[in-house]
């Protein structure tokens, strides 16, 4: 026998390191390049991205900034030769009574064909307290920079119509106002949306819509074409949303692109162009101009059927979800006939679920570990200053448990074509609960599976040697869709969201444990033990925030009708005893219609200043109905206002713009349970001719919110007091000044 064959774990732990290294190298964003022919400079098009954020305010829908974004971009277009057709409307989200004044941008490079068109979308506005340079100025620039590209085609088949939309952070509102009323909306045969959700990352297909074969085929020409199918599955399942959900709702074919890495940053100030990955921009890019290129020269935008996709090792796999279901079949008749043929059945199935409870095992400990370090660090953080002790982590305590559990004498006396058996059927039942739930992952499992079910079909007339040689190539086939999904994961949904990467980790596992057999195994399980405990110790001894990686803080100044006013923290992560100056930590409300949430409140001196918001309007009642003509009353130039409806019929609704749509309940946050409409983007707006109907004559109560951007200057000690490793987001800081209103 040879000599390194005695070394079977070795020998696995040292593929699955170059296979994940492999992988790593693969899914990276490509350098930036400097200007040429055939690819977009991610110089050029930071150097465009820097001159439409200009001295990088945050620019919210309706704020003098957005306006000034606006203008730029109009310009840019016309600079280009491009008419700009600029949507100016009222518009609401059909999720929320939420609406804003918008201002999308359209603009469109003719094809020889009058239509379909093939949209590429991108929003320009961003949050009120983030540049936006990466959600979504980088999808912005790449949407332009691919336009110019097109402009100097010789002849474009299909047209291509540029979509830069408004208020996307107020709830996809500009893309619900084109795909409700412009007119084109109609003439749309595919499209594609860029967005942004951090600094850094790889650029890849999120999900797709409808009939994608088209797209997926000609995406296989990218550069580093990146996305897994899996995704869409996942995005089904998140709170989470971009324009293209609208753009999906219509039932528009196309694709939503993304990048997700150092989400720290995102929704606050971070989110600049000092901290811009340009190797992203430049993956962003890459992803956008030769696709639209294709899809605007080829024969049909569109094919008829829809496909699964996936990134393996740099190359792009795609396939017929028949193929996918045909496959799995084939893979579970050999298996079976595998699994009979073996003298004792009944062994392997054992051996198949003492695997699956030390899975299991492994990765409960894993989860626990993680929940004791954040007890005793007394917080959890999504995304830390010092991931690498955690990572290293990550991955050291599930080995270690495997190794651990190596006695298990079913596994050990098993040949090792029927210790790769039992693990198989795991990864089978993950298939099979992929075709019946996840449709869209189980391209993930075929290559292991179909890889897996020939070598132990035909394992019995294979040499010993060729079988562990085989066997570890499935751990190399495997290392893309388990392992190589870990740290990917991780940066999206972060540390919160752990749980999430465990799935992943465990099939890997799974496929790990027949190189397990219990003997030659002191150095690995002695490397891994020293690893975790270092890890451990660099975790309870670093800070959880740096200025990089900071902490979400944001300020509340709430002004009650009686002048008196708080200031309260609100946070997604536990503020420690250096909080204390804020206030007293605790369950409070600063306003009489919301729930109880965690936070630090304190008083402050009166604002008498506030002028108190008010309602009144004019009643008309008729064929049962009444109607009320509202007039409101808001302190000077507020960023938004809000009715919070505490008593009114059933079947009340809103008029707006000439749309109709009933006030509904909020699903979530502090005022979940309440009937909440709220107004955005109306700084500078005229009057607005806001309506309420409802049936009968009864009253309708509530109070009115008046909201601010930021905080007065006499305040300013909470903003400074967060310290250079604490930052506002998404909304920032905020003022809020409130009264009750009756409508008789």
């Amino acid at each position: 026998m040879i000599q390194w064959q005695r070394y079977p774990l070795l020998l696995a732990l040292m593929t699955a390191l170059v296979a994940f290294l492999l992988n790593q190298q693969a899914t990276r964003p490509p350098a930036p390049v400097s200007p040429q022919t055939d690819r977009i400079s991610a110089y050029t098009a930071f150097d465009l991205l820097a001159r439409i954020l200009g001295d990088e305010s945050p620019h919210p829908t309706g704020s003098v900034a957005n306006h000034r974004v606006r203008d730029e971009l109009i310009q840019v277009l016309a600079e280009m030769g491009l008419a700009v057709d600029v949507q100016r409307q009222w518009s609401c989200s059909t999720r929320a009574s939420r609406c804003a004044w918008v201002e999308n941008l359209i603009a469109e490079i003719p094809g020889s064909e009058t239509g379909p068109y093939l949209a590429l979308m991108a929003h320009y506005d961003s949050v009120p307290v983030a540049p936006g340079a990466g959600d979504d100025g980088a999808g912005v620039v790449a949407v332009l920079e691919t336009a110019k590209r097109l402009l100097n085609e010789p002849t474009l088949k299909w047209p291509v119509l540029l979509l830069l939309t408004d208020a996307e952070e107020l709830g996809l509102l500009g893309a619900e106002a084109f795909f409700a009323n412009h007119p084109k909306r109609d003439q749309i045969g595919l499209l594609i949306n860029i967005e942004g959700s951090g600094s850094s990352g790889v650029s890849q297909i999120i999900r797709t819509h409808g009939p994608n074969q088209q797209l997926i085929d000609l995406y296989a020409d990218a550069e580093r074409p990146s996305g897994l199918s899996l995704i869409n599955e996942i995005f089904k399942r998140m709170p989470n949303d971009t324009d293209f959900s609208v753009s999906k709702r219509a039932g528009v074919p196309g694709a939503d692109f993304a990048f997700a890495a150092e989400r720290s940053r995102y929704h606050t100030r971070l989110d600049n162009l000092a901290l811009l990955d340009l190797s992203t921009l430049q993956h962003h890019g890459d992803n956008l101009w030769p696709l639209a290129r294709d899809l605007a020269l080829a024969d049909q935008l569109t094919a008829p059927r829809a496909v699964s996709y996936q990134g393996f090792y740099g190359w792009w796999l795609h396939s017929p979800y028949w193929v996918n279901t045909s496959c799995f079949l084939i893979v579970s008749l050999l298996m079976l006939l595998a699994t009979f043929r073996q003298e004792q059945p009944l062994r392997l199935i054992a051996a198949s679920g003492a695997l699956a409870g030390v899975m299991a095992l492994s990765l409960v400990i894993t989860w626990l570990t993680f929940s004791a370090l954040w007890w005793v660090k007394g917080a959890t953080v999504h995304w830390p200053a010092y991931d690498a002790p955690l990572r290293v982590l990550l991955f050291c305590m599930p080995l270690i448990v495997l190794l651990q559990c190596a006695t298990i004498k079913t596994a050990r006396r098993a040949q090792l074509s029927q210790r790769v058996l039992a693990a198989l059927w795991i990864w089978w039942l993950a298939g099979l609960t992929f075709l019946i739930w996840l449709p869209d992952a189980l391209n993930l499992v075929l290559p292991v599976l179909s890889f897996g079910a020939l070598l132990v079909f035909f394992a019995r007339w294979l040499r010993s040697g060729t079988v562990l040689i085989a066997a570890l190539g499935l751990l190399w086939l495997a290392v893309p869709g388990s392992l190589g999904l870990v740290l990917p994961m991780e940066q999206s949904q972060g540390y919160h969201l752990i749980v999430t990467t465990l799935p992943f980790l465990g099939l890997f596992l799974v496929l790990l444990a027949p190189f397990v057999t219990g003997h030659h195994a002191p150095l690995p399980r002695l490397v891994l033990v020293y690893g975790a405990l270092v890890s451990i110790v660099l975790v309870l001894v670093l800070p959880l925030h740096s200025a990089t990686r900071p902490q979400h803080v944001n300020f509340r100044l709430v002004v009650a009708p009686d002048g008196t006013a708080t200031v309260a923290t609100t946070s997604s992560d536990r503020l420690g005893p250096d909080w204390s100056w804020a206030g007293p930590s605790g369950v409070n409300t600063q306003l009489p219609f919301e729930h109880g949430f965690m936070q630090r409140q304190v008083s402050v001196p009166a604002m008498l200043s506030f002028t108190k918001p008010s309602v009144t309007a004019v009643k008309t009642i008729a064929a049962g109905q009444a109607t009320y003509a509202l007039s409101i009353a808001l302190p000077t130039n507020p960023d938004w206002f809000s009715l919070v409806v505490t008593e009114a019929r059933d079947d009340l609704q809103f008029e707006l713009g000439g749309v109709q749509r009933p006030v509904m309940t909020n699903r979530w946050g502090s005022l979940k349970g309440q009937r909440v409409l709220q107004m955005n983007g109306i700084q500078g707006q005229p009057a607005i001719e806001l309506k309420l109907t409802q049936s009968g004559n009864q009253p309708i109560a509530g109070y009115v919110v008046a909201g601010h951007y930021g905080l007065p200057k006499i305040l300013s000690s909470f903003s400074q007091g967060r310290g250079e490793t604490a930052v506002p987001n998404r909304t920032g800081d905020h003022t809020l000044s409130y009264a009750p209103f009756n409508l008789e």
